[in-house]
C-alpha cells in the first residue's frame, strides 16, 4: 500500500488569527481539504501557542514565535522565512504549497518540490510612479522566487499572462487555481423591481478601488435624473473614507462604514447589482459572495474578474472610465425582470458550479498529487 500524500501549507497567518484575503484563503483551503480526508496535512503559521484548527481535522500545526518586528516589511518576512525553512527539512518528502512570501529562505534547496500562490499580483499592476518604484523590489523578489519553485499559482484572468511574462520555462510552472466561497445554507429569493433601484459597492475607500470613477458616475446619472431612481450603497472603511464622506454627499448615496458579516450578507440580499469599478485586483472575494446571494455584478477588466463575469450576469467596465461604469448601470436599470432575473440566476449558477471550496478544494488536491508522482520521477 503506498503511503499517503504529505503537504505542508506556510502561510504568513490564519484567519481570523490574522486578517487578509490570502488568510481567508489558507483557512478555508485548509480546512476543506482536511474534509477531504485524503492527504496528511502539516500547516505552519506564526500564531505561536495557538491552536488554529479544530482538533477533528488531524491538522498538525507548527506556530512560530515571529520575535521582534523591524520597520521593514520584506526584512520581517524573510526572517520568517527562515523559522518556517528550519521545520521544513523535518518533512523531506512532502509537497510543500506556500502563500506569498512564507518560503523565501533556502529556496534553492526545497524549490524542486514546491507550489508557490502569490494571489493578486499587487507588485505588477501598480498605478502610480510612486507605488510602480515600491513594487520593484517585490517584483525582483517574487522573480526569484517563481524561478526556483516548481509551480507557480494564477488565479486566471489578467493575472495568467502577468505571470508568464516574469516566470521562467511558465508553459510548465504556471497553474490555474481561482479562489472559492462556501455557498449561504439557504438560497436567495431575489425581488427585480426595486425602487429605487439599490447599487452595492463594498470595498476599502482607497485610490486603487475606483472610488472617484464611482462617484463621477453617480454625479452624472444625477444630473440626467437618475436621483430618485437610483440608490446606491456604500459599505467599507479605508484612508479616503473622511474625504468622501465629507465631500460627496447626495439623497441617494449611503456611507455604511464597516459591515460585520452578518450585515454583509443582508447587504448582498437587499441590493440588487454589485458595483466595483476596481483599478486592480486578484479574484475579488466580494464579488464572489455577490454572487452566492445571486447578485448581477459591474466590475472593470482586471485581474482575474472576468473569470467570474461575463455579459451573462453582469457587465465589464473599462478602468477610470466614468462614463463605460454609468453606461453599464443605466443598461442594467433599463431591463425588465425576466432578463434582470436571467442574470442573477446565472451569477448563482456560476459560482455554485465553478467557485465553491469543496471544487477548488479538489483542483489543489489534483494539482499535489500529480505534482508529488512528477517529483518522485525526477
Amino acid at each position: 500500500m503506498s503511503a499517503r500524500l504529505k503537504v505542508v501549507f506556510c502561510t504568513d497567518g490564519i484567519f481570523p488569527h490574522a486578517v487578509g484575503g490570502m488568510q481567508k484563503h489558507s483557512k478555508l483551503l485548509i480546512e476543506e481539504i482536511a474534509r477531504m480526508n485524503v492527504v496528511d496535512l502539516v500547516v505552519i503559521h506564526p500564531h505561536h501557542n495557538t491552536k488554529v484548527f479544530a482538533p477533528e481535522l488531524n491538522i498538525k500545526e507548527h506556530g512560530i514565535n515571529r520575535g521582534k518586528k523591524y520597520w521593514s516589511y520584506l526584512y520581517n518576512e524573510y526572517n520568517y522565512s527562515i523559522k518556517v525553512y528550519k521545520i521544513l527539512k523535518n518533512y523531506t518528502d512532502a509537497v510543500i504549497y506556500s502563500q506569498g512570501l512564507s518560503v523565501w529562505h533556502g529556496i534553492s534547496k526545497i524549490g524542486h518540490r514546491l507550489i508557490i500562490n502569490p494571489h493578486g499580483l499587487e507588485f505588477l499592476q501598480a498605478i502610480t510612479l510612486k507605488t510602480k518604484f515600491k513594487a520593484l523590489r517585490f517584483e525582483w523578489i517574487f522573480r526569484r522566487i517563481f524561478n526556483r519553485a516548481s509551480k507557480v499559482v494564477s488565479l486566471g484572468g489578467r493575472l495568467t499572462p502577468l505571470l508568464r511574462s516574469i516566470v521562467k520555462d511558465a508553459g510548465n510552472k504556471v497553474v490555474v487555481l481561482p479562489n472559492a466561497v462556501n455557498l449561504p445554507s439557504k438560497r436567495s429569493e431575489r425581488i427585480y423591481n426595486n425602487k429605487p433601484m439599490q447599487l452595492l459597492f463594498v470595498g476599502r475607500f482607497a485610490a486603487n478601488k475606483g472610488i472617484d470613477v464611482l462617484m463621477q458616475a453617480i454625479e452624472s446619472l444625477n444630473k440626467e435624473g437618475y436621483k430618485n431612481e437610483l440608490h446606491f450603497n456604500l459599505i467599507g472603511k479605508g484612508p479616503l473614507y473622511k474625504h468622501y464622506t465629507k465631500n460627496f454627499q447626495a439623497p441617494n448615496i449611503t456611507y455604511h462604514g464597516f459591515a460585520d458579516d452578518d450585515a454583509l450578507v443582508q447587504a448582498y440580499e437587499q441590493n440588487d447589482i454589485f458595483v466595483l469599478p476596481t483599478l486592480f485586483e486578484g479574484m475579488p472575494t466580494v464579488i464572489l459572495e455577490a454572487m452566492t446571494h445571486s447578485m448581477p455584478v459591474i466590475v472593470t477588466d482586471t485581474g482575474a474578474t472576468t473569470e467570474l463575469v461575463n455579459h451573462k450576469n453582469g457587465y465589464i467596465v473599462e478602468k477610470k472610465e466614468f462614463k463605460s461604469l454609468k453606461a453599464a448601470i443605466t443598461s442594467y436599470y433599463l431591463l425588465d425582470e425576466d432578463k434582470k432575473k436571467k442574470m442573477s440566476e446565472e451569477s448563482y449558477r456560476k459560482v455554485s458550479e465553478n467557485f465553491t471550496w469543496s471544487v477548488v478544494a479538489r483542483q489543489h488536491f489534483d494539482l499535489f498529487k500529480s505534482f508529488s508522482e512528477e517529483v518522485r520521477r525526477r
